[in-house]
């Protein structure tokens, strides 16, 4: 129900910036962004819930593919700037262990994660083919681009995540 109501008020919040400045403008592309970024965690939270078991045990990203796609170089983007400290805390503040101490991984909030991801990267996608459609070449370029840093990567990421749990048993 949070993922509807969340999409609902981005398509809304887009609908108002498309009609006042037009979809061509950077207000359109920062409002997608920030809508984007800024529902994610919840919408990722209420789609988690519905997305079958099933579907997260088929998702795996090998090692290989993992480093042709060069995420080793954006974790260790998010590792210098802090962001995996930061939610590595998160996850032990959570379960009440220390990362070292647990075996078994709770795995929902990585899903939670890359589904919520998965949502804002569909929202850039949409907002890209909208200014596209409205002559915003530049636009639509800068929402790809942020949607696929922003928003796809981190989903391999955690796909990635949910894989090597996998194989070693903790989930």
């Amino acid at each position: 129900m949070i993922a509807l109501l969340a999409t609902a008020a981005a398509v809304l919040g887009l609908v108002i910036v498309a009609t006042s400045v037009g979809a061509n403008s950077a207000g359109f592309a920062i409002t997608a962004i920030l809508l984007g970024f800024g529902l994610a965690p919840f919408a990722g939270d209420s789609l988690e819930r519905h997305v079958p078991r099933s579907l997260w045990d088929r998702l795996s990203l090998s090692h290989n593919a993992y480093r042709r796609l060069c995420l080793p170089l954006f974790n260790s983007l998010l590792s210098a700037v802090g962001w995996n400290r930061l939610i590595i805390a998160l996850r032990d503040e959570q379960s009440g262990e220390s990362d070292a101490n647990r075996t078994i991984r709770n795995s929902r909030p990585v899903q939670a994660s890359a589904a919520g991801h998965t949502w804002a990267l569909l929202l850039h996608i949409v907002a890209a083919i909208w200014a596209g459609i409205a002559g915003g070449w530049v636009v639509s370029l800068v929402l790809l681009l942020i949607g696929v840093f922003g928003h796809l990567y981190p989903v391999l990421l955690q796909v990635r995540v949910l894989t090597r749990w996998r194989e070693l048993g903790r989930i």
